[in-house]
């Protein structure tokens, strides 16, 4: 894992399309807790843009290139689906 990027492991032999189906799950979320928990906060405010912060959430992750990749893999409910998990994650 790099210093920059918290879901990203280390070495090159990298999948985003697994990068893709794990950042939707529920297990994901829990795993990495204590680097979303800034994301659950905004994922709940009033006036949000769900696919914006889940986009900068994934930058942050996986890095700039790879989290675009990763976020061009994913449909629009999968966005819904990502932000449930991380609430649930973050306030269980």
């Amino acid at each position: 894992m790099s210093n920059f990027t918290f879901a990203l492991p280390s070495g090159y032999n990298w999948d985003t399309k697994k990068f893709a189906r794990q950042v939707k799950t529920l297990k994901f979320a829990r795993q990495y807790k204590k680097q979303l928990e800034k994301y659950a906060d905004k994922l709940t405010n009033a006036n949000r843009d769900d696919v914006q912060i889940i986009r900068g959430m994934l930058q942050v992750a996986y890095g700039a290139n790879i989290g675009r990749q990763v976020e061009t893999l994913l449909k629009p409910e999968d966005f819904s689906k990502i932000r449930l998990n991380i609430i649930k994650a973050c306030y269980e």
